[in-house]
């Protein structure tokens, strides 16, 4: 598949079902579209639509997320969700690891 710039008026909903139909083909977890331009209304709830992908132990992320140059510039590594830790386990190992700490100063 070669690669192929295009102008913000050809980005439409079109392309996110092709993503959409590429991730399923491939058995992708997720498929990021990153665009020039603000994405169509159309766009955003034809990425939606996909649903979330979901891993046991990480909080949901979408399967269809659509990135632009600018967010991806100003968030860097934050412009894409990945399936990351929920917050409760990391507060369950935390105040753990608090409790292992204050024994110590009980010596």
């Amino acid at each position: 598949m070669g690669n192929h710039l295009f102008h913000g008026d050809n980005v439409g909903v079109g392309m996110i079902r092709d993503l959409r139909g590429v991730i399923e083909r491939e058995k992708a977890d997720i498929g990021i579209f990153l665009t020039l331009t603000e994405p169509k209304k159309t766009m955003i709830s034809e990425a939606a639509a996909a649903g979330q992908f979901e891993m046991d132990g990480f909080d949901p992320v979408p399967r269809i997320q659509i990135v632009t140059i600018e967010e991806a510039l100003n968030l860097r590594d934050r412009a894409v969700r990945l399936p990351a830790r929920r917050d409760d386990t990391f507060k369950k190992a935390a105040r753990e690891e608090d409790r292992t700490a204050q024994g110590k100063l009980d010596l």
